[in-house]
């Protein structure tokens, strides 16, 4: 199932709504780690079938890009807060940039990377249809629904509605790992 969680629009997608808002440190918090740590091995497997470059759209402090640091796949990201990227270029090292995901600059990868990201967004569907990377590693909360989720989440999917948001997009679901209990972690691929 699937649950669309505000009406028209939400402040929680505008840059003005993230620009003060304080880095978060998902590599240093447990549940948030494994999901982090699930997604870098997707992307080694998604290596192991020619992927070379990826893209992490909502990279955050750049947690994810540091794991990838030492792969042969080459990764940078975006985000929608200062202080996160901030932090991913001064402490983690990585290659983050600020940006809208709405934008037309952001420079894709054979992989896009958009962990606990989907949720943020009014249009997920579009967004993952209009996707130009051959591969897909992405991520949600499994656990929530109408009544029970994120204050600031805009959509919420069981097991089987995550699947659906996948495949509508044209994505064939290689692997799914369920991480600490709440994230579900999908690593999708495009047949040529």
């Amino acid at each position: 199932m699937e649950w669309k969680l505000f009406d028209k629009d939400s402040d929680f997608t505008k840059a003005e709504w993230y620009w003060d808002r304080e880095a978060a440190h998902h590599l240093e918090e447990i549940g948030h780690r494994d999901r982090l740590l699930v997604a870098r091995n997707l992307v080694l497997e998604a290596h192991a079938m020619g992927a070379k470059t990826a893209v992490d759209l909502g990279c955050g402090d750049g947690g994810l890009l540091q794991l990838l640091k030492d792969t042969p796949v080459k990764a940078w990201g975006y985000d929608l807060m200062p202080k996160n990227i901030e932090h991913a270029v001064a402490v983690r090292d990585v290659d983050a940039r600020y940006t809208d995901f709405n934008s037309n600059d952001i420079e894709y990868g054979d992989i896009t990377i958009m962990t606990e990201v989907l949720e943020h967004m009014i249009d997920p569907h579009k967004i993952v249809r209009e996707l130009p990377s051959k591969f897909l590693i992405a991520s949600s909360p499994y656990n929530e629904n109408d009544k029970n989720h994120y204050e600031f989440h805009l959509w919420a999917w069981n097991q089987q509605g995550y699947d659906a948001l996948i495949t509508q997009g044209g994505y064939r679901i290689v692997n799914k790992i369920y991480s600490d209990g709440w994230s579900q972690v999908v690593l999708g691929v495009r047949d040529e």
